[in-house]
């Protein structure tokens, strides 16, 4: 209720009042007005909200991500894709080997020549579609709405590009290139491929340490500029752990560098390694039914008609005696923009040596564009509590009624990973291969009073240089308060 007032003309009795030429008459409406809280809707305020007036100072206060956050799309070197499907070619080896050049005088000349690798990439395509009614237009409202939606669609390309550079994998998503993650793991290197296992890195370390070694080596001839890290492995693992020793610190500093100093980069004998905690790459990934809004971003869509895990042994397994136990598993359909509730398993109980396979049944609902599931598995001997489930990786939908994942404890809930790269200037080992840079594509209103349009960009990653580049999985940060075992 609007106190009521009475307009008192100036020529009036003003003695005891404020300048205000309306005053109360009613001293209880009068105490309402001046002791009433907050709010939010200006159509709604009541009480001394009422008499506020509404602000129009052009000023937006963000919780979201800016361009300082796509460390990665800022570092690589963007060049022009030739067309959708991008070829190139590859020079694994010169020819030859050390020492293959001596010969005698008159000896008979040996002849080798260097291998030549034909390559194709395949330009991805990643859309927004924004549009604002003309009437949102004309208001004089508290930020310009066109240039907030632009920059919106700008970012939301960015961040899907960004995710995808660590964790696309066009096995699992068609419409995504591979990333840095799919891409490593493709070369089964085991001198670029380290295995946590749900374990920090070590205080001195040694894995960071011992890869820069290996891309350095002969036959790869790299050298490991960066490391792009969570920011828990930064914090946690890096500037509270790591030997003063190894660290380089802010403004070229050194001498007496004390432990909890931060850390820029990691010293190596083969050159500092720049450090980069990316908040893209995450550990303990909740299901999006556990997060706080808007960060769930829930949809509704056909769900999996179960989720089933039979134990079996598994010469693959890495599952032990302190690992072993009793789990829960959950799934979720994705596709197409949208996302099914979480399907929960019964609780399966595995044994050192033996793996899981997880059946997940489709049902007659789910849509042929819910072409992928994204699996949760939870803690040892935990709950099946949606709160209690951490992602352990996606599977491509099967054709048919099932899909199958067969879980040997390779991939560890509630882990994240450190990718250790060449980033070198002409180097040229990783880039970003652009068909169509951001762009803006005008869209035609049909029958709204609206101003719609689309935002596109179009690119692939390429590594043209695969083992040059390594990957720490399944680190466990020191900080995390949810343990997978």
């Amino acid at each position: 209720m609007i106190p009521t007032r009475t307009h008192v003309p100036y020529g009036g009795d003003m003695r005891g009042m404020a300048l205000d030429p309306y005053v109360f008459t009613d001293p209880a409406e009068f105490q309402k007005a001046v002791t009433a809280g907050y709010g939010t809707d200006v159509a709604t305020l009541t009480g001394g909200g009422s008499l506020r007036l509404q602000s129009i100072e052009p000023t937006l206060l963000r919780s979201i991500q800016d361009d300082s956050h796509f460390k990665l799309f800022n570092k690589l070197q963007a060049t022009n894709a030739t067309a959708t499907v991008d070829e190139y070619t590859l020079k694994p080896w010169i020819g030859g080997y050390p020492g293959s050049g001596f010969n005698s005088e008159m000896g008979i000349i040996p002849e080798t020549q260097g291998r030549y690798e034909r390559h194709v990439g395949l330009v991805k395509f990643l859309m927004t579609r924004r549009q604002v009614s003309v009437v949102q237009q004309s208001q004089r409202t508290l930020v310009d709405t066109i240039a907030e939606e632009k920059v919106d669609a700008t970012r939301e390309l960015k961040t899907s590009a960004e995710w995808g550079f660590f964790y696309g994998d066009s096995s699992v998503n068609t419409l995504e290139y591979d990333g840095l993650k799919a891409m490593i793991l493709a070369t089964a290197d085991p001198d670029l491929i380290v295995d946590m296992q749900g374990q920090g890195l070590s205080y001195v370390a040694k894995e960071i340490i011992n890869m820069a070694a290996a891309i350095s080596s002969y036959g790869r001839f790299g050298r490991a500029t960066d490391i792009f890290t969570s920011l828990a492995v930064q914090s946690a693992e890096l500037d509270q752990k790591l030997d003063p020793a190894f660290r380089v610190v802010a403004a070229g500093g050194s001498g007496n560098v004390r432990m909890g100093t931060p850390v820029i980069g990691i010293r190596t004998s083969f050159g500092d390694i720049g450090c980069n905690p990316d908040v893209f790459i995450q550990e303990a990934t909740l299901p999006f039914e556990a997060r706080p809004a808007p960060f769930n971003g829930m949809t509704t869509a056909p769900t999996p008609t179960s989720v089933a895990g039979v134990n079996a042994p598994n010469p693959a397994s890495k599952f032990v005696a302190g690992t072993a136990g009793a789990y829960y598993y959950a799934a979720s359909a994705i596709g197409n923009g949208v996302r099914s509730p979480l399907v929960v398993s019964a609780q399966v109980t595995v044994a050192a040596g033996d793996g899981i396979t997880v059946t997940i049944t489709h049902g007659a609902n789910l849509t042929a564009d819910q072409t992928f599931f994204v699996l949760y598995r939870g803690r040892r001997n935990g709950t099946n509590q949606v709160s209690d489930l951490r992602e352990i990786g996606r599977v491509a939908r099967s054709a048919g009624a099932t899909t199958v994942y067969v879980d040997t404890g390779a991939n560890v809930p509630g882990t994240t990973d450190a990718f250790v790269l060449n980033l070198a200037a002409g180097a040229n080992a990783i880039t970003m291969r652009r068909l169509l840079p951001m762009t803006l594509f005008p869209l035609y209103p049909v029958n709204q009073a609206v101003r719609p349009w689309a935002q596109l960009l179009f690119l692939y990653l390429r590594m043209a240089k695969p083992r040059q580049s390594g990957i720490i999985r399944n680190i466990l940060p020191a900080s995390a308060t949810w343990k997978p075992f």
